[in-house]
């Protein structure tokens, strides 16, 4: 498959009707959403799948998005209540039941033309998708499409609602719709100064259909969305009540820890339970799918000083064990291979490359990162044994940490040799998710053991050094950049190989949430230069895919957490070759879009870009470096300040990022997503790096894992820029340019290129 980025078809989706079309969801209709949704909260009234409201005026708004601390307990329920017209305090959220009218919109984020195109296309095509995705049923948060795939279809949710509290209203005063307006959870009757509150309507209100046509408002009539209001989970995030998947407690619970084969491939062989059960406490040692083995007791620090306990042998898989000391090293020897694989290249490169008068080449490694959520894998099970003669009429019930209860119930009802509509998901909060909440290796194993202990709960912990030695890791990749420039500086063409294992392939297969992929023809490998917002005259993009027993998963803003890294780091270097300001450069490159431009020069407004730094230590360097990118439907650039002192210590002073959302939900959430995107991102540039030495990763707690300190956390600003069109993703755009314009600055100060990360191993300065 070789995809031209200016010949991108979008075909076989129905286009047309509008936001209309969006109404034919089953969640506004009588379902099984419906008593799911109110099974919680049995006294409120239902109105549809995502809005009950209780007779004291209470209203909770249904998330099926996965809160990841990314705020969209807070952000869902905006969207709706905005178009409700409800008072925010009145307004909770409850994270939605497992129901296939909760499908997610993200598949729909799979197709290019929905990040390319703001316009009218890109709409109809979201709209043909809201009708499809309940069908299909997949629930998984992913890719930052919470808000980009829910901001049309859930505001029309809370027109409807409201549409219906109106003719509850009407009914019960006798006066025309018309003549009721909205206001605070009531409806008001201007003319004779009576109103009804939401509260006091909703029975009624339930028992109404959704009009056909809930136009929803301008922009300007905004009072809670595009403004600051307090998080919904706050309060219980604050005083401890929130329950995250390590929260879970239900009567006679046991406990499990889990140890796998520390080599990647490795098999159980044997382990001597008779010394774990010694312990007090510890109530089974049991196998654990083909790979690991876990000890459940009384509590988890039970069951994991009992693993301790335990000899446990392994067999380890065949062939030369894999270390990336050794592979790594290779990779940059096969960007000419003959495996590699030209995913996109326009029909005039050639020619383009060969009119060249001066090329530019720069080769870059990134190295495999490890995600360390605060919250360690974990997640809680209970199988019941069938009441017939058929074990498939056994029951599983899982509650899952997860990015998608969808495929919890899928891996579980697996796993337990169940029918699916058997299994119950009750989804939890999680402490971080960064895409390695949406591999379901611990549903797989909660569940696994769960079927060895039937009709008790097991909650299953993972330790930190598991966490770690047993991730999803983001691919190790090298790539090389090659520039042709013209006599005045232009690139005439650009030519880009990477080399690396593609996670899409490795992640589905694990996973089975989509069809398997061919990774030679994986074009994520690619992004975002397959769509850069750059006016790149001719472009050649180049995979050469490795395969090694390392599993690859997603990883915070995926490829663009490398790729934007080569990307822009060798935009500076061309720009130096050309002779020519990186801003300046960049702006040449954007001027068919002016929006782009706009941000570009109000970031190097904000960020002070071309004025002089202040004067550091004596005998220290200053420097600043700057990155832009899209990604994820926003628009995003930073600079970064740094002082290098003489003895060569590395400081960073200062990161200021604008960002263009397009359209806000809650300026506070984005500023938060940005501040947090930001240490995350300095962390891998800095420190970042997990080895395999023998088939085994070497790092395993945060003392070999290093995170930045908040010592070291630099002033962080953010600017938030939107000019208008459909809101793009936020949870992983603050994290693309760290990285170039950290080492941008660091070769400002000192003259020197870093070129593979992370910046502790370049030798080059000292952190």
């Amino acid at each position: 498959m070789k995809l031209s980025r200016r010949g991108l078809i979008v075909s076989g989706i129905a286009a047309g009707g509008g936001l209309a079309v969006a109404y034919g969801l089953n969640s506004l209709k009588d379902g099984d959403s419906k008593p799911k949704f109110g099974a919680s909260t049995p006294e409120d009234a239902v109105l549809h799948a995502y809005v009950k409201i209780s007779p004291s005026g209470i209203i909770t708004v249904a998330v099926p998005q996965a809160e990841l601390g990314q705020g969209i307990t807070t952000a869902i329920p905006m969207l709706v209540a905005e178009e409700l017209d409800a008072n925010w305090e009145d307004v909770r959220y409850e994270l939605s039941p497992l129901d296939k009218d909760y499908g997610s919109y993200v598949i729909a984020e799979a197709i290019p033309l929905l990040f390319m195109d703001p316009g009218a296309l890109a709409d109809y095509t979201r709209s043909a998708l809201y009708k499809v995705t309940p069908l299909i049923g997949l629930i998984i948060t992913g890719g930052s499409s919470s808000i980009l795939g829910n901001y049309n279809y859930l505001r029309t949710v809370g027109a409807a609602t409201r549409a219906m509290l109106v003719q509850a209203a009407a009914a019960e005063l006798g006066v025309p719709k018309s003549e009721l307006t909205t206001e605070k959870s009531k409806v008001i009757h201007a003319a004779s100064g009576r109103s009804l509150t939401y509260g006091e309507l909703a029975e009624s209100a339930a028992a109404f259909a959704p009009p056909e046509e809930n136009p929803v408002k301008d922009a300007d009539e905004f009072k809670i969305l595009e403004h600051w209001v307090k998080r919904l989970d706050t309060p219980e995030k604050s005083d401890g009540s929130a329950v995250y998947g390590i929260d879970v407690k239900i009567p006679g619970m046991l406990h499990a820890a889990i140890r796998h084969s520390p080599m990647f491939k490795g098999t159980l062989d044997t382990f001597d339970a008779q010394s774990a059960m010694a312990r007090d406490g510890v109530i089974a040692v049991v196998p654990v799918q083909d790979n690991a083995v876990a000890v459940v007791a009384e509590s988890t620090w039970i069951a994991q000083k009992a693993l301790d306990d335990m000899a446990v042998t392994w067999t380890p898989p065949e062939g030369m064990p894999f270390s990336t000391s050794k592979a790594l090293p290779n990779y940059t020897a096969l960007f000419d291979a003959a495996e590699v694989n030209v995913l996109n290249e326009d029909e005039t490169f050639t020619a383009d490359w060969d009119r060249a008068t001066t090329t530019v080449e720069a080769v870059y490694e990134t190295p495999y990162l490890a995600h360390v959520c605060m919250e360690p894998m974990g997640c809680t099970a209970l199988y019941e044994e069938s009441e017939t003669d058929d074990p498939e009429d056994a029951h599983i019930t899982v509650w899952s940490p997860s990015q998608s209860i969808g495929q919890s119930a899928s891996q579980a009802a697996k796993i337990a040799e169940v029918k699916k509509a058997n299994v119950m998901v009750h989804a939890t909060l999680m402490g971080g998710g960064f895409g390695r909440r949406a591999d379901m290796d611990f549903v797989r194993q909660a569940t696994a053991i769960a079927k060895q202990l039937p009709g008790t709960p097991v909650k299953l912990t993972w330790s930190r050094e598991e966490d770690v030695q047993q991730d999803t890791y983001r691919p190790a990749t090298a790539s090389r950049f090659r520039a042709g420039l013209d006599d005045d500086g232009n690139i005439t063409a650009l030519d880009f190989v990477i080399v690396g294992k593609p996670v899409s392939s490795d992640f589905n297969t694990r996973n089975g949430t989509f069809s398997p992929m061919d990774p030679e023809n994986d074009i994520s490998m690619v992004m975002p230069m397959s769509d850069s917002p750059y006016a790149f005259p001719s472009i050649r993009l180049a995979l050469n895919a490795q395969d090694n027993p390392v599993p690859n998963g997603n990883w915070r803003s995926v490829t663009n957490s490398h790729n934007a890294f080569y990307q822009e780091a060798f935009m500076d270097e061309v720009a130096e070759a050309a002779g020519k300001d990186p801003v300046v450069f960049r702006r040449e490159l954007l001027a068919h879009k002016p929006d782009f431009v706009a941000a570009l020069d109000a970031l190097a407004e904000k960020g002070d870009w071309g004025k002089p730094l202040a004067e550091g230590p004596e005998g220290s360097r200053r420097g600043r470096g700057i990155a832009f990118v899209e990604a994820f439907g926003s628009t995003v650039g930073q600079i970064a300040e740094v002082t290098v002192a003489a003895n060569g210590e590395l400081t960073v002073d200062r990161v200021v990022t604008l960002v263009d959302p397009h359209t806000v939900v809650n300026p506070n959430i984005i500023t938060a997503q940005v501040e947090g995107a930001v240490i995350d991102g300095l962390s891998a540039a800095l420190y970042g790096q997990i080895d395999v030495e023998d088939g085994a990763v070497v790092q395993s707690n945060f003392d070999s894992y290093r995170m930045m300190t908040m010592a070291e956390v630099p002033v962080i600003e953010t600017h938030i820029m939107a000019q208008g069109g459909h809101p793009g993703g936020m949870g992983e755009v603050g994290l693309p340019c760290v990285a170039p314009a950290l080492t941008s600055a660091i070769y400002n100060a000192t003259g020197q290129r870093i070129r593979s990360l992370p910046i502790s191993v370049s030798g080059l300065v000292s952190v």
